[in-house]
């Protein structure tokens, strides 16, 4: 990387009408900006440290100073002794000086797919890395870039995921810059609504961008306030990308919007799924809960394609990948061999419990849609078992999942766990528990669990043969909050652990 002056980053943000003022001397311009970062405990020597965030404090400038920031950016004059630069529309300025920083290495060196839905990112994501893994395995490449909300990969390290299905701006231009930089060619990424609306990945070039499915979600004050909001933001993908993957299987009122919006942007649209006008095709499906079987139609030919996970709404997932695989011009052979052993962290993970007749099914499934397909999946493969039902919901927004979540609850489960989910000052565990107790009936057996790990055991421990454990949420994993702390916890793991102490203690 060359480094760049700071005079260099003043004159980017100037030629985009950015800049409200600043106090810099020739002495300052001339220095080389060696790291960009708004994270005070994420700073180097000769760092243009960015004030970013309302709740942003005086105090963090300070620390980034103390450990080498020369410069800050801010919306606001935070420190008049220290050299600033004082503009507008940060999000827009974030991206800039990302871009500018690391040369946008990306667009030249990877091709970029992109995708994004209500539902069904992550697996239509992880189904997209097993086949680019089968071909670059193939071709003797590196190994594809992998970003989503479980972990993320850059061609050489996997680390775990924050909060975010899509890292926010400058971790999102570092860890591409370090798939430039490992070798990577391919490099396939979950892009949320909110990424998209903030200008997150303004700064990629996709080579195909996918819109797999929308429902109404995530509409709030703190997120989208209105559905045409939601899509719109979506849609920003096809300002970026030169193919668009839709699926034909949307609802013809925001299906044929997607499809103008994608004809009006990218040079070319495919489509896909379970309607034969699709352009890939898939029918004649068979499904249980751990494999999928379907004939896909396309191009002339016919396939049958084997997945490794279950479920039949995992068919649209899979025509996605097979797609936005066909769209890179990915050799069949490497589509079938990547779905027939894919394997996705978190979504339809069954596991059976030693020392009872007890099904544990864990999935991230969280709102309207994802639930309805996991519960018709579980009551067609267990259609004479009870279901323990262990869940949660976000706190301080989102709001309108829970009357959902509770519904589901009401109709089809014997008994009732509610515990936390994704965590925040304004709400705790216990008041977004009760909120949800109101949509399920006062005569349901309902039990409040506040720790996950706890809610998890107990769900475990109170289970009865011929029952079905159904946890959904948190499968993966992630960080969850607890006041001021951040707790590592995984529903996969916990029940991979309780399983291991039953049978330990079997053999004793």
């Amino acid at each position: 990387m060359r480094y760049k002056s700071l005079n260099d980053f003043l004159q980017m943000l100037e030629s985009h009408n950015l800049i409200i003022e600043h106090n810099l001397e020739e002495e300052t311009l001339a220095r080389d900006v060696e790291y960009i970062s708004y994270n005070s405990m994420d700073v180097k020597a000769n760092t243009l440290f960015v004030c970013k965030g309302v709740h942003f404090k005086n105090e963090y400038l300070q620390s980034a100073i103390e450990k080498g920031a020369f410069c800050y950016i801010g919306e606001r004059v935070i420190d008049e002794t220290k050299p600033y630069i004082i503009v507008n529309k940060m999000r827009e300025v974030l991206s800039e000086v990302g871009k500018f920083f690391y040369d946008e290495s990306w667009n030249e060196n990877i091709n970029l797919v992109g995708i994004t839905g209500t539902k069904g990112k992550t697996t239509t994501t992880f189904f997209v890395n097993a086949i680019l893994e089968s071909y670059c395995r193939e071709k003797e490449y590196v190994r594809p870039g992998l970003i989503t909300g479980v972990y993320t990969f850059d061609g050489a390290h996997t680390d775990k995921s924050n909060n975010l299905t899509t890292p926010e701006t400058f971790e999102l231009h570092k860890l591409l810059d370090t798939c430039v930089d490992n070798g990577c060619k391919y490099l396939t990424m979950e892009v949320s609504s909110q990424a998209l609306k903030f200008l997150r990945t303004s700064a990629l070039d996709y080579k195909v961008g996918a819109f797999i499915n929308i429902g109404e979600d995530h509409i709030s004050d703190s997120e989208h306030p209105t559905m045409d909001d939601y899509l719109d933001s979506k849609a920003i993908i096809f300002d970026q990308c030169e193919i668009a993957c839709i699926c034909d299987d949307m609802e013809e009122e925001y299906l044929n919007r997607i499809k103008r919006l994608s004809a009006e942007k990218c040079k070319k649209t495919v489509t896909f799924g379970t309607k034969p006008r699709a352009d890939y095709y898939g029918y004649d499906v068979e499904a249980d809960v751990d494999s999928l079987h379907f004939t896909l139609e396309c191009e002339g030919e016919k396939h049958h394609i084997d997945v490794s996970i279950g479920g039949k709404f995992n068919v649209a997932n899979a025509l996605g990948a097979i797609a936005i695989t066909r769209s890179l011009g990915i050799p069949f052979e490497n589509i079938k061999e990547g779905l027939a052993n894919v394997k996705v962290p978190g979504r339809m993970e069954v596991f059976e419990l030693p020392n009872k007749d007890v099904k544990v099914v864990i999935d991230y499934a969280h709102n309207d849609i994802s639930c309805k397909v996991l519960f018709d999946t579980i009551l067609e493969a267990y259609p004479d078992r009870k279901i323990l039902y262990m869940f949660g919901s976000v706190a301080g927004r989102s709001y309108n999942r829970r009357p959902v979540l509770g519904d589901f609850a009401n109709r089809l489960a014997s008994k009732v766990v509610l515990t936390e989910d994704v965590g925040s000052l304004e709400e705790t565990t216990e008041e977004v528990c009760k909120d949800i107790m109101q949509y399920i009936s006062p005569d349901k057996d309902i039990t409040i669990v506040p720790y996950r790990e706890d809610a998890v055991k107990y769900s475990l421990d109170i289970s009865e043969d011929g029952w079905v454990v159904v946890m959904t949420g948190w499968s993966q994993g992630d960080f969850l909050m607890r006041g001021d702390k951040f707790i590592l916890v995984s529903d996969v793991e916990l029940v991979k652990g309780y399983i291991e102490e039953v049978k330990k203690n079997m053999n004793n």
